[in-house]
């Protein structure tokens, strides 16, 4: 009964004499001790600190690099980081040029440092924020709802009169009512429509499918989603395409919507026949206002989601500055380029006017007064990784060369705009040695990308783009990471491509055999695109690449230039 408080005794003793000779060991000799994070500058010496994907629910693993960390007059020779935020560098990544990575399994904000140090001893750091949410944190369960672990059914119930209304002009997207089973789960009197433009006319029988729930039953929905996606894959006989555009999003940290396979029935319920099978389906979440909340918080209410639009000689959301009056801008299809998707009860576009404002309608003096302006309404970062993203699987069909397909945010907790990964399946289409930094503006119907323009004449930009599509190409675009994937997903769907209507019957489109292939083919796109982009990266040719500037071709009035 005594040795218990004689052992508490003993034990308290030794954790201060342990504390005693921890605190002379950092006196003495702090290179041996507890090492904890400082902040040390040196004209010298330059540090960065990069982290991919830097915001997304927990678990999430996190790689980190130290691009374009340098020695002006020597050579860097230590790479340490503090990756929990405990500040201890307590993560050597010399041996791997600065490269490390981490998975947070607890929600929280860490703010994560570097420490590059040179061989005359000079030392410096440079920090980078990860955010990590836990699930329980989103009001939509997503984890269940897009299980992309299996190919789960969905079931259309319709009428034969409601089935032909809408074969009768698909161009229309006429709405009519039916019932649906959700992997098992029914939901009735929704409001079913073709999807897409271009899409519509070629993809035969398999067309794009927009299920609202709420359309004829208001405020109807299914695990707390009012509207589904299922998209066919139009032109990708591999069907990878869009969901690991997606995923590549995601993994960049760009605000991404979740995605599944699916596979998808159509039942004519007052015909004698049974329910026919249509095929796979990519299923896909849409952005609206419980999309961006569970992004972005709603603390300061849900802001402006804009999707952007654009049709040849029509105009496009090209961001450029037309005016104080929205009736001056782009209108494709008669319709305003920006469409907005929230607060339509009280439309109000002078946030969207005011971005276009600051990117097109100022003669800045300098390059720092331009990039203070732009950092105020816009999160750059976020447009950085996003541009990373397509220009490095070249999926074109979007801001900077059609000023189409994409979405932008209004985030009122930070008081800037987010670019949002949106419609992917034209990913991966093009030359391997497309310019890192993407060719001049223009390709379609966009005549001047202001934005795209003015940011990649930044070098500063132009060093954190590089620096993103470094670990894209090391850590997911890539020979070691794309492969496997590509196959682990084909491998989950080839089993539901017998009946499939796009490779199938009168109307398929591709042959079975163009399902394997035109895989090899991404991986080869891949495998050589990446080559090329981290020959430019390693070799530092990143550092001496100036896009040219475009100039403006469809605006009148507008400041083109820094000066």
């Amino acid at each position: 009964m005594e040795s218990g408080p004689k052992y508490r005794v003993l034990e308290v003793g030794s954790i201060v004499v342990f504390i005693i000779i921890t605190i002379l060991l950092v006196v003495l000799n702090p290179s041996q001790g507890v090492d904890t994070v400082e902040q040390f500058s040196s004209v010298e010496l330059d540090a960065y600190a990069y982290a991919m994907p830097h915001q997304g629910w927990a678990p999430m693993s996190v790689y980190f690099s130290a691009f374009g960390s340098q020695s002006k007059l020597g050579n860097v020779v230590s790479y340490e980081w503090d990756l929990d935020g405990n500040g201890l560098y307590d993560t050597d990544a010399s041996a791997d040029g600065g490269y490390a990575s981490y998975t947070y399994t607890k929600p929280g904000e860490y703010l994560v440092t570097v420490r590059v140090t040179d061989d005359a001893g000079r030392s410096t750091t440079a920090n980078t924020l990860v955010v990590v949410k836990h699930p329980s944190a989103s009001s939509v369960d997503y984890w269940t709802i897009f299980d992309d672990s299996q190919v789960r059914k969905v079931e259309l119930q319709i009428t034969q009169a409601n089935w032909d209304a809408m074969w009768e002009q698909p161009e229309s997207k006429t709405r009519v009512e039916a019932d649906i089973f959700f992997f098992g789960d029914l939901v009735e009197s929704v409001a079913v429509s073709m999807k897409g433009n271009g899409s519509l006319g070629g993809s035969g029988e398999k067309k794009s499918w927009k299920i609202d729930t709420d359309y004829f039953v208001a405020e109807q929905e299914y695990k707390n989603l009012k509207q589904f996606l299922f998209h066919n894959n139009f032109m990708d006989a591999s069907m990878l395409r869009e969901k690991m555009g997606y995923e590549m999003s995601a993994f960049a940290g760009v605000p991404a919507g979740y995605t599944a396979y699916v596979e998808f029935w159509i039942d004519i319920v007052d015909d004698e026949n049974p329910s026919e099978y249509w095929g796979v389906y990519t299923m896909v979440e849409r952005p609206d206002s419980k999309y961006v909340r569970n992004r972005f918080g709603d603390d300061n209410g849900i802001g402006n989601l804009y999707k952007a639009d654009a049709w040849f000689e029509q105009g496009a959301a090209d961001l450029a500055y037309y005016g104080q009056d929205i009736e001056d801008y782009p209108k494709p299809r008669g319709e305003v380029a920006y469409s907005l998707r929230t607060n339509k009860d009280e439309a109000d576009y002078n946030d969207i006017i005011q971005l276009c404002y600051v990117i097109d309608g100022v003669q800045y003096e300098t390059e720092e007064v331009f990039t203070q302006a732009l950092e105020e309404v816009l999160n750059v970062d976020g447009y950085l990784r996003y541009t990373a993203v397509l220009m490095t699987l070249q999926n074109l069909d979007t801001y900077q060369y059609t000023g189409n397909n994409y979405f932008i945010y209004n985030d009122l907790t930070m008081g800037k705009f987010e670019f949002v990964a949106w419609d992917l399946n034209s990913a991966w289409m093009g030359n391997p040695e497309f310019p890192l930094y993407g060719e001049k503006c223009c390709q379609g119907p966009v005549q001047w990308a202001p934005l795209y323009t003015k940011v990649f004449q930044v070098a500063r930009y132009r060093q954190d783009y590089a620096a993103y599509v470094d670990l894209l190409t090391r850590y997911w675009f890539s020979d070691n990471y794309f492969p496997t994937r590509a196959a682990y997903w084909q491998e989950m769907v080839s089993p539901y491509l017998d009946g499939d209507k796009a490779y199938i019957g009168d109307s398929a489109l591709y042959s079975l055999e163009q399902f394997t292939s035109e895989r090899d083919q991404l991986i080869l796109l891949t495998s050589q695109r990446s080559q090329y982009l981290q020959s430019l990266l390693s070799s530092g040719q990143w550092r001496t690449i100036i896009p040219e500037p475009n100039v403006d071709l469809n605006t009148e009035g507008n400041v083109n230039e820094m000066h």
